[in-house]
């Protein structure tokens, strides 16, 4: 426990006071508290009250693979890896601005979202720069932990020796899907040997995005109270690479992608066919037995204690980059 006299020249030295003046404030606060408290207790209670913090904050630095949701100091160093687009959105008449910014690290990848003025710091950082955030978490609508700035957090660019994306395995090529391991960032090519037919549409907040609650025909945004929702869609199957198959899971612009239809049109499908799943049977002819090359995260389902592959982008198979390597490989 700092002494009084420690706790004096720390308020001293943020407020400006002298140390006559502290020590008058202390001696009047014990004065308030009928003298039932120390010293030294009174001059926490003054430097509260001038908003002093005399106490360290401890904040470790984490990987991003050990940031679960409900972390109220989260502090990470990590790479710009994707800068998505400013989208607006309007709430009871005013406006806002929000953004996502996809971070990584060599466990893994997080995203940590941005709004109104916080995406300022967005003109000084570009795709590959090393960052230092401080914030909290919460959990987004996959499932998976994000981080959010709140009063106290901070986004800034730090200059330190972080490893190159371009070393990492999202960007050595593909792993098998027999060797992926729990938190890995990586890429597989394989096939879709199975899409599994269940409904693909889920409420969102139209402002954040974050996917919303339901209550007697209500939909209920933890950020934004009550709203009417957009909608959004996800998808899973199995993909096989030849060495094992894994279970995948496709959200919002990847499920897009893989149907080749954006939402508002598998909705209209779903309608018309009056089959939430028609979406998907009419297009699992197209997608069975076609090799891509899915970029994506491994998590632990937990309620099933199983590996899944989360899915963040995909893209057909390259004929003539393919053939380019194997002929490279030959002339070794």
């Amino acid at each position: 426990m700092l002494s009084l006299q420690e706790i004096i020249d720390k308020v001293a030295e943020q407020t400006g006071l002298n140390n006559a003046e502290i020590q008058k404030k202390v001696e009047e606060k014990k004065v308030e508290l009928s003298g039932l408290i120390s010293s030294e207790g009174a001059a926490h209670l003054v430097a509260r009250d001038l908003n002093v913090d005399i106490l360290k904050r401890v904040i470790h630095r984490l990987e991003i693979k050990n940031v679960v949701p409900g972390m109220r100091n989260a502090e990470i160093a990590a790479r710009v890896f994707r800068v998505f687009p400013v989208r607006e959105f309007e709430r009871n008449g005013a406006k806002g601005r929000v953004a996502n910014v996809v971070l990584w690290d060599p466990t893994g990848t997080i995203r940590v979202s941005l709004w109104n003025d916080e995406i300022k710091v967005l003109e000084t950082l570009k795709e590959g720069d090393v960052v230092k955030v401080t914030g909290y978490s919460k959990e987004d609508n996959r499932g998976e932990p994000e981080l959010r700035l709140g009063n106290r957090g901070k986004i800034e660019k730090i200059e330190m020796d972080f490893p190159a994306i371009a070393d990492a395995a999202i960007e050595r090529g593909q792993d098998d899907a027999g060797k992926l391991r729990e938190g890995a960032t990586t890429k597989i090519r394989g096939a879709i040997v199975q899409m599994f037919e269940s409904d693909p549409f889920y409420e969102i907040c139209p402002q954040c995005g974050i996917r919303v609650r339901s209550n007697d025909n209500k939909f209920f945004c933890d950020e934004h109270q009550y709203v009417t929702p957009d909608y959004s869609m996800v998808l899973s199957g199995v993909i096989d690479d030849g060495t094992m198959s894994i279970r995948a899971v496709f959200f919002r612009d990847t499920a897009e992608r893989l149907l080749g239809m954006g939402v508002k049109d598998a909705l209209q499908i779903a309608r018309d066919k009056m089959n939430k799943t028609a979406p998907i049977t009419e297009n699992a002819t197209k997608l069975l037995g076609k090799e891509m090359v899915f970029a994506g995260r491994v998590k632990r389902n937990s309620m099933f204690d199983r590996l899944e592959f989360i899915v963040s982008g995909l893209n057909d198979v390259n004929a003539i980059e393919e053939s380019n390597k194997i002929l490279v490989s030959l002339g070794d």
